[in-house]
């Protein structure tokens, strides 16, 4: 298969292995966008999940935060307040390739459900419910450093060898902001499909010129780089939107995320669509919003 990432069917989504997704971040030349979505947050409009909202504002690649893998709900927006959908049914909706984050958190931090951390247990369970990858990263004030998540990438390599995983830090998360270059290669070398930075213009001291670093040197292990906008300024206006997406297209980046800090637990949708807009044009960016086949 040599598709573009935006080009990909639902179908084709579920025939790809890790190579041929790879393969397909790549040749989209920076064009790849991820939304996440805070999934234990009820959505703010009616009747739908927010990882559809994702889907249907052109989301290639959509992370469910804070899903528990051994209670996986996706809240939804119903007269019944316990109604929810699984991750299957989220994956037939939307026709996207649907992640969830796994925290690799330090020992003493014990504020969190173990289904949100990075166990043996939480790996097979996440392939077992279907999704597509893993980003290994820490929400705010969970003390996950660029060290825990290492160790994590072997871990989860050595469990699911065919799941796509992202790694990286796109905040301080409680643990300080961490730009040193020289954990590249050990990545990489761990398993790491995409590693994560934090997009120009996000974290203190992020400039364009830095975040270029960032991809240059992600790219020399040939690993897929993303530029993330995660520090709650997804939702800021428009023009900030497109102001980082330009900087990210030309730092190097394959892929671009939008966070969940909006209404809801997702990103305003207006934003997003601005994001595809600005990397995709106008053609692929409606092209990917519409093709949920």
């Amino acid at each position: 298969m040599n598709k573009r990432i935006f080009d990909y069917t639902a179908e084709d989504f579920r025939l790809a292995n890790r190579e041929q997704l790879v393969a397909a971040i790549r040749h989209s030349e920076g064009r790849t966008i991820m939304v996440e979505n805070v999934v234990a947050l009820t959505p703010p409009i009616d009747m739908v999940s927010g990882p559809e909202l994702a889907a249907a504002f052109g989301a290639d690649m959509i992370t469910l935060n804070c899903l528990d893998v051994f209670d996986p709900k996706i809240r939804i927006l119903s007269e019944n307040p316990d109604e929810y959908m699984t991750v299957e049914q989220v994956k037939k909706y939307t026709g996207r390739l649907v992640g969830c984050n796994l925290e690799p958190i330090p020992a003493g931090v014990n504020h969190l459900a173990v289904g949100r951390t990075v166990t043996e247990a939480t790996i097979a369970r996440a392939v077992e419910i279907g999704l597509d990858y893993v980003m290994l990263t820490g929400n705010p004030g969970n003390c996950v450093s660029q060290e825990t998540i290492l160790d994590a990438i072997g871990l989860v390599r050595s469990i699911a060898p065919e799941l796509l995983i992202v790694a990286g830090k796109m905040h301080a998360g409680g643990a300080g902001n961490d730009y040193n270059l020289n954990i590249v290669p050990a990545f990489a070398e761990a398993g790491a499909d995409i590693m994560m930075f934090p997009a120009a213009y996000t974290t203190p001291g992020v400039t364009p010129e830095l975040a270029q670093q960032m991809m240059t040197a992600v790219h020399q292990t040939n690993m897929l780089g993303m530029l993330a906008i995660g520090t709650s300024q997804e939702g800021a206006t428009e023009s900030y939107i497109e102001q980082v997406a330009i900087a990210a297209k030309a730092a190097g980046a394959d892929i671009v995320h939008i966070g969940d800090g909006g209404y809801s637990g997702i990103a305003p949708l207006e934003n997003i669509l601005r994001l595809g807009l600005t990397l995709r044009g106008r053609r692929h960016q409606f092209k990917r919003m519409a093709n949920r086949r």
